[in-house]
């Protein structure tokens, strides 16, 4: 009987993202799709738009191509670049009031996943007139909201096609999240163009949020033969083109190959949901102020050891699509192979084994977060008792050996 009512409530949210699927925005692709995009802006209507993006981004001019295309096709641009990682919710409604004063009548988020859920948050707490915390859950966002398109810099989140975005609490040191339709945009581009600046920790970390993104919503007990097809395109994808695009990050067809795989985990996922990797890192990254994609792929390795009794067909598969292991191999090792790959790329990328900063003092409370966020919401292929989670938790902290080696 352990967990019937998290399943319920699971399968019960299952069947309203069937009742109400979520919107695909229109997707340019290729390098000056930017361009293309604002262009649609224009053809669109739009008299204004207010530009969101971060301080970084604006003053290395990564934004600046983008900028002038909307000026030269005679749209006012705003710019709100206050954005900061893990956006707070002083963050957001800072944002509102810039969207209020400049009157634009639409809204196009530039950079990673922090400007992209910023602006969706903003939208949302336009539309409602209300702090993005009374937004927390799900399809609480009255509309009209204000006309929303999105161009990411990082190939990670697949923020740009999710209903989703995560707000950060620092006073509680949380994050929540606010999942309606209305936030997906209307249109997006992938230009791998505007990524090939990015350092090479910074495309590690987000590659591997998209990798997570790609084998949660795999391994999801609400996956469809169409979510399982994005995931395990990205997932091949990602394996195969991340590294090259770590290595040499002018290779543009290797960010062309990640950019297109996140948006496809983004798909999979804003439709079978995550599970374990994210209800723990986000704790992780709330409490410690790390990167989320950093602690995702950390996370990622221990929780698939979990998985492996419960998960390990699913796993082998993801194996043989990403050609692992030998011809004749069952599933079991292909399972573990796949795990072993996934510590191979970590190690490739210079991604630490563990995350030291975790205090022992905070693995309970990191635990029960964990599962007050997972519990009910996501989909996982094998519950976890208290005991698990703790060992999980203490063995990305890097003060137990991980399960396989344990064994």
């Amino acid at each position: 009987m352990d967990n019937v009512f998290a399943k319920v409530r699971v399968r019960a949210l299952g069947l309203a993202a069937r009742l109400l699927p979520a919107p695909t925005p229109f997707i340019y692709t290729g390098p000056r799709s930017s361009i293309e995009l604002a262009r649609l802006i224009a053809d669109r209507g739009a008299g204004s738009v207010l530009v969101v993006t971060d301080a970084v981004l604006l003053k290395l001019e990564v934004v600046t191509p983008v900028l002038r295309a909307l000026e030269e096709l005679g749209l006012r641009v705003h710019v709100f670049s206050d954005v900061e990682p893990d956006p707070t919710i002083a963050v957001v409604m800072a944002g509102v009031a810039r969207l209020k004063e400049s009157g634009a009548d639409a809204v196009l988020a530039v950079g990673g996943g922090s400007p992209i859920d910023a602006a969706k948050a903003m939208i949302g707490c336009h539309a409602n007139g209300c702090r993005p915390d009374a937004l927390d859950g799900y399809f609480k966002v009255r509309g009209p909201v204000t006309p929303f398109f999105a161009i990411p810099t990082t190939a990670g989140t697949g923020s740009e096609v999710t209903i989703a975005s995560v707000v950060s609490d620092p006073v509680a040191k949380r994050k929540f999240a606010i999942a309606d339709n209305k936030l997906v945009p209307v249109a997006v581009a992938l230009d791998p163009t505007l990524m090939v600046g990015l350092p090479p920790a910074v495309t590690a970390a987000t590659g591997m949020d998209a990798l997570t993104h790609a084998v949660e919503s795999y391994l999801s007990t609400l996956a469809t033969a169409a979510t399982r097809g994005f995931s395990l395109a990205a997932t091949r994808a990602i394996i195969r083109d991340l590294p090259r695009a770590f290595d040499d990050g002018q290779n543009l067809e290797a960010r062309q190959s990640v950019a297109i795989a996140s948006c496809q985990a983004g798909l999979a996922f804003t439709r079978a949901s995550l599970g374990y990797v994210h209800a723990i890192s986000h704790q992780v990254g709330a409490i410690y102020h790390l990167p989320h994609g950093l602690v995702n792929a950390v996370v990622l390795p221990h929780v698939l050891d979990f998985y492996l009794d419960a998960a390990g067909g699913r796993i082998a598969e993801l194996a043989r699509a990403c050609r692992l292991g030998n011809a004749g191999d069952s599933d079991a090792l292909l399972a573990r192979a796949f795990v072993a790959e996934v510590r191979r790329l970590n190690a490739h990328m210079n991604i630490p084994r563990s995350i030291e900063q975790i205090s022992p003092g905070d693995v309970v409370s990191i635990m029960d977060r964990a599962f007050a966020e997972a519990h009910g919401t996501y989909p996982v292929p094998k519950y976890m008792t208290r005991a698990d989670c703790l060992a999980v938790v203490d063995r990305v902290a890097g003060r137990l050996p991980p399960a396989l080696d344990a064994s």
